[in-house]
């Protein structure tokens, strides 16, 4: 298996690993969502450079909802122990089933070396269950 893909499946556990912190919720109106990322340690790797060019969140019935439109980069492996915020965003109340990361490039340092990552549709996906309620905020790390 190629290096890049070894790091890239590895990048996709991590968003996969993304915990979520839900807040008791109800319907209707528009609520604020909040999303950042953590890290664990990893081995070989000394950085993972990600590019997040949007968010989207995806709710019943495939509806999507625009949540950052812009670009954040981040060194993945410099969040262990620390959040970085992402962002904040009023968005309709209701259930939302997936979170989609717009990677637009992902780069990993490994013996001091740049591998530039292959990111299978230029997206990462994160199954959630996510109820957002108007009025009250909901964090997500």
């Amino acid at each position: 298996m190629r290096r890049s893909t070894v790091i890239a499946s590895i990048i996709v556990v991590l968003l996969l690993a993304v915990g979520l912190v839900v807040y008791q919720i109800s319907r209707g109106g528009t609520g604020t969502v909040a999303i950042g990322v953590t890290d664990a340690p990893l081995g070989t790797a000394s950085n993972i450079y990600l590019t997040i060019s949007g968010i989207e969140l995806q709710g019943e019935g495939n509806s999507t909802t625009s949540y950052y439109a812009g670009s954040v980069s981040f060194d993945l492996l410099s969040l262990v122990n620390v959040t970085k915020m992402l962002g904040s965003a009023s968005i309709p109340a209701g259930n939302y089933t997936m979170i989609r990361f717009e990677v637009a490039s992902a780069v990993a340092t490994i013996a001091g070396a740049n591998v530039t990552l292959n990111v299978p549709s230029g997206q990462e996906k994160v199954p959630v269950h996510l109820r957002v309620e108007s009025g009250k905020r909901t964090t997500i790390v």
